[in-house]
């Protein structure tokens, strides 16, 4: 005869425990040991397959869930709980009642999941439906086990709060004065990392960035939202609805979205009428915006192929990457007025020479950007970098640093990377690190303008101090390459001695170069901020 009794939602140990007990109190009755087994095995199999009418289970077999661990949380009897969460299941999303013990044999397991790695009832029904395909899982029974336990998946509106304050903040850190272009390749940078592929940078741009038209902002709200429970639950994101996105917790997250960027209205609701899952299907049926819904849709499936770790780091650098993105497309009401006059940029320069800017080092870049330039007038020198956001990547442009200079009749090339407070051995290396990934690339280039022996470089770091441990005027590389690190205070003095003869050049400059870009929408408020006041003596 077939045995049914593995389907309780025991352990291996509790239940050759419960099995002995129950065959115990059987004997006592007068029943040998085979047939104290065979009827525990023959009553069980009979109620499974009964009609939903006799829906209490047998007292016979009431000792064999005594041992079920699980039930120490619970008020009632671990054969009351069992026999009301078979009544829960059966019929509204199973079949039938062994279908329903089918799925609560895992119950085990499904708290581990919930309680220890914070899984969602969509998550442990895709890993229970892919452990057996046979039965599909509803994510809707799993969540209705998970209450009955009192083990709610919701998120928290103080700690969703607390979560987006500290990503505003980060954002800064992390993307500075990045602009658009930048976020989705910074982003692309880290999905890359885990093996998402160029569809992935791809979508994120036609989110953020569509080659033809506006951003659809309900699609960046809807990803906004799915990215904040990506931080909380290891959920698959394309089952949007498992959170319930309405009310006070997905108000705060919408709401993140000024007026003048996001249509009224709750953007999950308006956009996934009757649709529980996003697919591509629904990416098609959207006529209006059928590239970016696609998007979206590569974008949430990336995400959910990932493990929760890595998951729950892109989730959080693709949500300070939108809050970077709502605050370039919402740029400050500050404008930095134009120098006049030598004085007021000598005093602007001796202020940042003095001590770290605190703005991420995006006004230590723009100062370097213009004292390099000041440093090679002859139009024999191009400029490849200059304008550049702080965490511009150098793969795509091949700069040497955060901006370079090429003289192809001296088959020259100068690399200047600017450094807000101590220059370190540590800061060095990494610096030098993207150096040495495009240098092969741009050797190519040079090769073809001529012998690439006859080429060389030069590094300049301008920091506010040199605190190497070691100090060398050359770097091993393929082609001879010489090292140097100047101060802010140093090379500042160096270009406002040579003002006297060109003064129109140098205004233009510092205003083109400095003032221009700290206007431009990228530029964070703060930095904005600073350096007003690095203009006052």
């Amino acid at each position: 005869m077939s045995n049914s009794l593995p389907l309780l939602p025991l352990t291996v140990e509790e239940l050759s425990a419960s099995t002995c007990a129950a065959i115990n109190a059987l004997k006592t009755a007068g029943l040998s040991e085979d047939e104290a087994t065979l009827k525990l095995e023959a009553t069980f199999a009979a109620w499974l397959d009964a009609d939903s009418t006799s829906d209490t289970l047998p007292r016979e077999l009431h000792p064999l869930l005594a041992a079920a661990g699980w039930a120490e949380i619970l008020p009632l009897s671990a054969y009351s709980a069992y026999t009301a969460l078979i009544r829960k299941i059966e019929g509204k999303y199973v079949a039938t009642r062994r279908d329903a013990a089918i799925l609560l044999s895992q119950l085990p397991l499904i708290l581990l999941l919930a309680k220890r790695f914070t899984a969602s009832p969509a998550r442990i029904a895709h890993l229970l439906g892919s452990a057996d395909g046979r039965n599909p899982v509803s994510w809707r029974a799993i969540q209705t086990i998970l209450v009955h336990f009192k083990i709610r998946n919701e998120l928290d509106a103080v700690m969703v709060a607390e979560l987006i304050s500290s990503d505003e903040e980060l954002a800064t850190f992390e993307f500075g004065d990045a602009d658009v272009a930048t976020i989705v390749e910074l982003l692309a940078e880290q999905s890359a990392t885990f093996g998402l592929d160029a569809g992935f940078r791809e979508s994120l741009s036609s989110l953020l960035a569509p080659a033809h038209g506006q951003p659809f902002i309900p699609y960046l709200q809807i990803l906004l939202y799915v990215s904040v429970v990506d931080h909380f639950y290891d959920h698959p994101p394309e089952f949007i609805y498992t959170f319930k996105p309405r009310g006070l917790v997905a108000n705060l997250v919408f709401s993140k979205f000024p007026g003048q960027l996001a249509p009224r209205g709750n953007p999950m609701l308006n956009n996934f009428k009757a649709v529980d899952r996003l697919t591509y299907d629904w990416a098609e049926s959207r006529e209006d915006n059928r590239i970016q819904a696609a998007a979206l849709v590569t974008v949430v499936l990336g995400l959910s192929s990932l493990s929760f770790p890595a998951r729950k780091q892109l989730s959080g650098n693709i949500r300070r990457g939108i809050f970077r993105f709502i605050e370039v497309r919402t740029p400050a009401e500050i404008i930095i007025p134009n120098a006049r006059d030598l004085d007021g940029i000598r005093t602007f320069l001796g202020n940042v020479a003095v001590a770290p800017t605190g703005t991420r080092g995006i006004i230590e870049q723009r100062v370097t950007d213009f004292l390099s330039a000041m440093s090679h007038p002859d139009s024999a020198w191009r400029a490849r970098g200059l304008g550049d956001p702080v965490n511009a990547s150098n793969t795509s442009s091949r700069k040497l640093g955060d901006c370079d200079f090429q003289n192809a009749i001296t088959h020259k090339c100068h690399a200047v990377e600017a450094h807000a407070g101590r220059l370190t051995d540590v800061y060095l290396e990494e610096h030098l690190r993207t150096l040495r990934l495009n240098l092969p690339k741009r050797m190519v280039e040079w090769s073809g303008i001529s012998e690439i022996g006859e080429w060389s470089i030069e590094v300049l770091f301008i920091a506010h101090e040199d605190a190497r441990s070691t100090r060398s005027d050359t770097l091993d590389l393929e082609i001879p390459c010489g090292l140097k690190v100047d101060t802010f205070n140093n090379a500042s003095e160096a270009v406002l001695a040579n003002t006297e003869n060109d003064q129109d050049i140098f205004l233009d400059t510092f205003n083109k170069l400095i003032i221009a870009p700290l206007n431009a929408p990228n530029t964070p408020l703060f930095a904005k901020r600073k350096a007003l006041e690095l203009f006052q003596s």
